[in-house]
């Protein structure tokens, strides 16, 4: 999951599943970093409530709550959690979100100033043209919060694109280039891989 776009709910009905694994499920790093909870702590908020008998939406609101005071988007934070915690028990695979469609993450610890570093990451991302043979729209819209610095752009075939940076300790940032709405599996590990190309230009 990156931190640009909330994965989207649905409330369809579960299918059955086993129960989730224990430890730290692909995905759930950054959730920990952000919440400053462990990802066992979490997975027994969603066990406790019910679980893989719960929908999407259920689940999400189950442990909106945990995270609330915690970070600057707890229901941003619940969805991506939701979407963890549902690969985690098989009803979705790795990289897919809730809608069906797919997403990947690149990011890179780095010196410098967000915004300098949210500029140079997008000049990166426009200097490329194309990530694994999306094309990469000339536009973009420019955010900030608190916490991060975001640049969101479209990709061909109605993917999406975020640069999100976010300042750390020793003056250096965070730099995270998120793809959504991707097609496949396959589709995301080639964007993957260009993700890390463009992040790894920057230094």
């Amino acid at each position: 999951m990156s931190d640009a776009q909330a994965p989207r709910s649905s409330d369809a009905a579960p299918p059955a599943t086993a129960p989730p694994a224990t430890g730290s499920p692909d995905g759930a790093a950054p959730i920990e970093r952000a919440t400053g909870l462990d990802w066992p702590t979490i997975a027994a908020a969603f066990n406790d409530a019910g679980g893989a008998a719960l929908t999407h939406a259920e689940l999400a609101r189950t442990v909106e709550p945990l995270f609330t005071d915690r970070v600057d988007n707890a229901g941003w934070w619940a969805q991506g959690a939701t979407v963890v915690y549902e690969q985690s028990i098989g009803r979705r695979v790795a990289g897919q979100s809730s809608a069906g469609d797919f997403q990947v993450a690149a990011s890179r610890t780095l010196p410098g100033a967000g915004g300098e570093l949210r500029a140079r990451a997008v000049a990166e991302v426009l200097a490329a043209e194309h990530l694994a043979g999306l094309s990469v729209g000339s536009g973009g819209r420019e955010s900030d919060t608190p916490k991060r610095l975001y640049r969101r752009t479209g990709l061909g075939g109605g993917a999406k694109l975020a640069v999100s940076v976010e300042p750390k300790a020793d003056d250096r940032c965070l730099v995270t280039l998120t793809a959504t709405g991707l097609d496949s599996q396959e589709q995301r590990e080639e964007v993957r891989t260009a993700l890390r190309a463009v992040v790894g230009a920057l230094g």
